[in-house]
């Protein structure tokens, strides 16, 4: 099975909506969207979604009819944690994705990193659920951990093995 994937029209459409709503000045860029369709974990926790500035190799790589020169930035969705979400919850991961893509003075594309001012403005915008992204991980993981052991009790019975 490939580890990656092209995204679907529903990630396509949250991420036009949501980059003409919030992020206007990135709408120069070239954003490739991918789904992952392994589990990641960082620092102890599953990552839903990250975003990547794209080598000169990758820009070489994916090189398309919408990106003749390649594209900027790679944001790689969890495909679990967007089909198990709902629409605000996926509005909140790309926009959240989208914070960390900066513009500098000269034009150079940036990544940032979280600080305490993406901190706030995830606050504001998520004041109606604050939790949603621990409740959105906690399902997503507990997917992933539940098809896990099926696949193992699978194996075992495949090997004629009790498993009760």
């Amino acid at each position: 099975m490939i580890r990656f994937t092209d995204v679907d029209d529903s990630v396509v459409e949250i991420f036009l909506s949501t980059l003409e709503e919030r992020f206007p000045n990135l709408a120069q860029l070239k954003i490739k969207l991918i789904f992952d369709t392994k589990r990641r974990i960082k620092d102890g926790e599953i990552v839903l979604a990250s975003t990547e500035l794209a080598s000169e190799k990758i820009k070489f790589f994916s090189k398309d009819d919408l990106a003749v020169e390649g594209y900027d930035i790679v944001i790689i969705f969890d495909q679990k944690a967007w089909e198990l979400s709902n629409t605000v919850d996926r509005k909140r991961v790309m926009s959240h994705e989208l914070r960390h893509v900066f513009i500098d003075e000269q034009g150079k594309v940036k990544l940032l990193p979280h600080d305490i001012s993406d901190f706030r403005m995830e606050q504001k915008l998520n004041v109606d659920d604050p939790d949603w992204k621990f409740k959105l991980a906690t399902l997503v993981n507990d997917v992933y951990e539940q098809e896990k052991e099926m696949a193992k009790q699978s194996k075992q019975l495949g090997k004629g093995e009790q498993t009760w």
